[in-house]
């Protein structure tokens, strides 16, 4: 690991935090791939893993890194990395906040730690925050932790939820926050089932039933089930709690503890009991109740469900105690009435409701009526003929697990989905002749079978005793207790009130500061020395640092058909969304090509100064619009420049002071067409695209594909190269390929700011007959109609050796007609089907012209000012 990366690291924080360990890291926000510097950080008992956005990778100073989010390891830190295969390449970070994806390179650098090294460091530091009894004290993050650290949730940064209101906004970043406040305290829970088969409790003491254990339990949830069989119970859908047996509870819980009770619910022979330690109320709210019936008509209450639900300190506990449907060969039913239950049990808190699976803690215990399948079991032992073969029989449930229909129902995942049963050494609850521990000795002689069960769910439950109790015989069932160690999620008051405050402060700043903002790490991007056909590269970082998801987009300077940008220029991304905290690389290409090098000259007025080029406008969404300038010096070059410019200097451009050679070129501009003075020029073609022509007739007409209409030579560096030697009149051997010097003629002829019939140009578009086209050609200014027919002239020279080069008249009115007779000004929003249209007329100006045998033969009487003058006419016959 590179000592400089970690010392930059150290730099952010203070001298009694130490930085453990850092991992290289990126997250996938949309589409785009964002670095991540991960660091383990300690300070005293208590350590996290900070999570920076990276400005350049790897950082050269502290200012590089910006807080992205921090996760305390505490209990509800979770670290996961999936294994084999490319998956192995990711982790995942859980916290009270939610899950965060990160992924990381298959070949780390020498500069970070290995992903094994940094992952055994956090599990270091997890282990170290169990074995503290006390737990951490994370205050020290304070001093890190912005409103813009947390992550917003992705319906907000999709759009698909607006500002929120103040309350909701209180509990997210209260609950952001939690593990600055939240100690888990562990608490014992006693839950008791017992079918009584209707049976009257008598003068019957449950103290073999419910206290059991050494130390008192601190909250008691009983269930019973067939409390009344009468036909009146049934028939009344009977609701009120069976005081007698509320009073025998009472009794029989723990004499250690001071005890009174909570809620009782009922529905006909269910009943559920929930009994707490009298000092333990004050923690309690919320407290509600309701049933489900399952039986006749999915209405009747002889099957079914009751519950309660309670928040406890800062965890929602609910219990449910069912009464499923009876006899082995309806495990359907059960499922039936496992799936209603579960449906249908909402407990009504205000205006809202809460389901079972909305809580934290969750036990379901009752009469499950799952039995053993008799008929496997049967395979399994040897069994007595007749009505006794089940007498001083014992049942071990390791043995008969896979018989059972509830192990096979879970297994298979068609009930009580996440839920835990501990491991069951206690013999069978169901059925005993009553008043006795025997089997049942009658003409049905059930198969003894675990129907009375405890299950929960929870991530930080676990059972201590899961047992029955023979000494009871009041019913043909055996009553089943658990206790459980529950670590429920506590506030410390102190601490909280403190968070409290500031969390109400924030929530004040949130309503008061709710315009989304964007920060740009520049508004100046330099792409410094430009020259025609070089493609240049620059990026800038916007990052969301306010409290709210951005939208942002690169807007229309001057309207709504107007561009984002000048033509020269690309940018991807032009449009995103960023949530809080995180940041987006916006990337920009230039590319002065021969459509565009004329408008950069247009800007640039002195060689050796760097101009605004373009002004970029940034829109964030419900925010302030924010400008950023684009700046460099374009070097100019041949391709850019009017060809009358090109034919009055006397001199290579790289010698030309571009003062000079710029007010030549607004000079022409500024003139009317056909009062420019051209007295002055010294050739009546470019010296340029004389050389280049001449360079093609000497060597290259023979050329296979000479021209093609895919131009595939367009951002050749040759292009580059002949480039400098036009611009320097270089007496150097020429650089060009046949098809790259072909390339440049289109490039050269492309560049001038305005088509070379201006301005007839739009004239063209009507012309129907070779005399209406030769009659354009007339009305242009004389140099630029002996440019024209040049062109023309080479283009029968081409058409001469068509069999070879394969550029025949048709394929070479097609390839010259777009740049030759070129619009004066192309619309950002252009109707295609239209230009399509008059893309087909310009090929035919010009296909009436080179087919016309009479306009082929003027070409040969033209006489042309020599390009040197030392050099004879040309003549290509």
């Amino acid at each position: 690991m590179s000592e400089s990366v970690i010392e930059i690291v150290r730099e952010k924080f203070r001298q009694e935090e130490q930085v453990v360990s850092i991992f290289e890291s990126y997250q996938l926000i949309g589409y785009e791939q964002q670095n991540r510097l991960l660091a383990l950080v300690r300070c005293h008992n208590s350590q996290a893993v900070f999570s920076f956005a990276l400005s350049t990778c790897p950082p050269e100073t502290f200012v590089d890194l910006t807080v992205e989010n921090i996760f305390p390891i505490d209990r509800e830190f979770r670290i996961d990395a999936p294994t084999g295969g490319i998956s192995k390449l990711q982790f995942r970070i859980t916290t009270t906040t939610g899950q965060h994806q990160f992924y990381y390179y298959p070949c780390q650098t020498y500069i970070y730690y290995k992903w094994e090294y940094f992952q055994n460091d956090i599990l270091a530091a997890q282990f170290a925050f169990n074995d503290n009894i006390e737990g951490g004290d994370f205050m020290w993050l304070e001093a890190y932790r912005r409103e813009d650290l947390s992550a917003i949730d992705r319906n907000i940064a999709d759009g698909r939820a607006t500002l929120k209101k103040r309350e909701s906004k209180f509990r997210e970043e209260l609950e952001k926050r939690e593990h600055e406040f939240i100690v888990y305290e562990p608490y014992r829970f006693y839950i008791a089932t017992w079918n009584v088969n209707g049976q009257p409790p008598s003068d019957i003491s449950l103290h073999e039933w419910l206290a059991t254990t050494k130390d008192p339990p601190d909250l008691y949830a009983i269930a019973f089930q067939e409390l009344d069989l009468s036909p009146k119970a049934y028939a009344v859908s009977e609701a009120r709690p069976d005081f007698i047996w509320v009073s025998r509870v009472m009794d029989g819980v723990h004499p250690g503890g001071d005890y009174e009770e909570l809620a009782s619910v009922r529905l006909v022979g269910m009943m559920l009991i929930i009994v707490i330690r009298r000092e333990l109320k004050r923690f309690v709210k919320s407290v509600a109740t309701t049933t489900v019936g399952t039986g006749t008509l999915n209405m009747m209450g002889n099957k079914g469900g009751v519950g309660v639900s309670m928040e406890f300190h800062e965890n929602h506990i609910c219990f449910v105690n069912a009464h499923l449907a009876a006899h082995v060969h309806e495990v359907m039913r059960r499922k039936e009435d496992h799936d209603e239950i579960l449906r249908r049990m909402q407990f009504e808190q205000g205006i809202t409701k809460r389901s079972i699976e909305e809580h934290d803690h969750i036990f379901w215990f009752g009469d499950l009526n799952y039995r053993i399948i008799e008929q496997q079991y049967n395979k399994f032992v040897d069994t007595v003929p007749g009505a006794s073969r089940y007498a001083n029989q014992e049942f071990i449930y390791a043995e008969l697990e896979p018989f059972d229909q509830l192990h096979v129902e879970m297994k298979k995942g068609c009930v009580f989905g996440g839920f835990v049963e501990g491991p069951i050494v206690f013999q069978p609850t169901y059925k005993y002749d009553p008043g006795t521990n025997t089997w049942d000795s009658s003409e049905k002689a059930r198969m003894p079978a675990w129907c009375d069960r405890i299950l929960w769910r929870s991530d930080r439950t676990h059972q201590i005793v899961y047992d029955s109790v023979m000494a009871l015989q009041l019913s043909d069932h055996k009553p089943v207790y658990a206790l459980f160690l529950s670590h429920i999620k506590c506030r410390d008051e102190e601490k909280y009130k403190k968070v409290h405050e500031e969390v109400l402060k924030t929530v004040d700043k949130y309503e008061n500061d709710n315009q989304p903002q964007l920060t740009v790490s520049d508004t100046d991007i330099d792409f410094g020395i430009i020259q025609y056909n070089t493609v240049i590269q620059r990026e800038f970082l916007v990052a969301n640092n306010c409290h709210l998801p951005v939208i942002f987009r690169f807007k229309e300077k001057e309207g709504k058909d107007s561009p984002i940008c000048e033509n020269w220029l690309d940018i991807q991304h032009k449009r995103g969304r960023l949530l809080t905290g995180n940041s987006m690389s916006i990337k920009l290409e230039l590319h002065a090509d021969s459509k565009s090098a004329w408008k950069l000259h247009r800007k640039q007025r002195e060689t050796g100064i760097k101009v605004p080029l373009d002004i970029l406008v940034l829109h964030v969404e419900d925010g302030r619009d924010i400008f950023i300038t684009i700046i460099g010096e374009y070097r100019p070059s041949c391709v850019g420049f009017n060809l009358e410019t090109l034919c009055k200097i006397d001199e290579p451009l790289t010698q030309m002071n571009l003062k000079e050679v710029m007010a030549l070129e607004r000079e022409i501009d500024a003139s009317e067409p056909r009062k420019n003075d051209m007295q002055t020029i010294v050739t009546d073609v470019p010296r340029e695209l004389w050389f280049l022509v001449d360079h093609l007739v000497r060597d290259c007409l023979k050329t296979v594909n000479l021209f093609t209409l895919e131009r595939t030579f367009r951002r050749s560096p040759k292009i580059n190269e002949i480039r400098d030697w036009l611009d320097s009149w270089s007496v150097e051997k020429f650089p060009g390929t046949a098809e790259t010097t072909a390339e440049m003629v289109l490039c050269l002829l492309e560049g001038t700011p305005v088509p070379l019939v201006h301005p007839y140009e739009d004239l063209v578009l009507t012309v129907d007959s070779y005399e209406r086209c030769r009659e354009v050609l007339t009305f242009l200014m004389p140099h630029r109609r002996k440019l024209f027919l040049y062109v023309c002239l080479f283009l029968r020279e081409l058409n001469f050796y068509a069999n070879i080069n394969r550029v025949d008249t048709h394929r070479a009115a097609r390839i010259f007609a777009p740049v030759l007779l070129k619009p004066r000004t192309v619309s950002s929003k252009v109707d295609k089907r239209l230009e399509d249209e008059r893309d087909e007329r310009r090929v035919k100006f010009m296909l009436r012209l080179l087919e016309n045998k009479d306009f082929l033969r003027e070409l040969g009487e033209i006489e042309f000012k020599p390009v040197i003058r030392s050099m004879p006419l040309l003549d290509f016959s």
